[in-house]
Formats: structure tokens, sequence, C-alpha cells
């Protein structure tokens, strides 16, 4: 199956949109490395990273970067794979849940979108949905 250019550009920015709130790695063009938390992305690409330090030890409040000066963004934590998650929720809501890999999201029904930041969703399926996400986290060494 081939994908197309739109398909991949919103791959792109799932992706980036994953890692706002999360801290990052960012190596710019002079070998400069700033680690932070991304705090906002423009639809240039520049970007704002918050609490951030340089390799030089300077920390800083907020730190605005340029896109031109970017070479790679890495994510500086562990990504949670919600892939077996979405196994083992399909036992609890049989036929409800549905993983979406170009997110990393489960979704379970219509209401209810569980990503590496949390439970979004009202209701006892979103309650159920926290706990169950909350006790397999912890099964999985990463709570």
């Amino acid at each position: 199956m081939a994908t197309t250019l739109a398909e991949a550009s919103k791959r792109f920015v799932a992706e980036l949109n994953n890692l706002l709130g999360r801290e990052v790695r960012v190596v710019l063009h002079n070998g400069e490395i700033y680690r932070g938390i991304l705090h906002a992305v423009d639809n240039q690409l520049n970007i704002v990273l918050a609490n951030a330090t340089n390799n030089a030890g300077e920390k800083y409040q907020r730190v605005f970067i340029m896109y031109r000066y970017i070479v790679h963004i890495d994510s500086a934590e562990k990504r949670v794979d919600l892939r077996e998650f979405a196994k083992h929720a399909e036992k609890i809501f049989p036929g409800m849940v549905k993983y979406v890999e170009e997110t990393n999201i489960v979704l379970i029904g219509d209401k209810v979108r569980v990503s590496e930041i949390g439970v979004e969703g009202v209701g006892p399926v979103a309650e159920r949905a926290k706990r169950l996400l909350e006790e397999w986290l912890k099964a999985q060494g990463l709570a």
C-alpha cells in the first residue's frame, strides 16, 4: 500500500504533536544541543523549549529555536508502545478498542482516547480505562 505525501505529512505532524509536553533533545547545525520540554511548535516548525539546558550547562526558562537551525529532535523519554495495552484493553472492552499506529493512541468506544500522556474522556468507560492503564503500566514496570 503506497503512502501518499498527504498521509506522510499527517503522520509527521502527529509524531511531532506526540512530543508536545515531553522532554526532547534538539541538535543544532553549529553542534549546540538543547534539552528541555517541547512547549510549542508553529506551522514552520520553529519550536519553544521550556526549562531548557544547553550542552554548556546553561539553563533557560524558555528557548525559541528557529527551524532552519535544527538538525534533529530526539525524544529524551522512553516511548510507551500502546499496541500491547490495546490488546489488554480488548479483553475488558471487547469490540470497542482500536489501536491507531500512526499516533500510538488507543480509542475505546467513541469518546475515550488513551495516549502516552494519559486518558482523555469522561464517564464510566473513561474511569475504567484510567484504572486499566495504571494497572497495565505498573505491570510493565513503567509506572
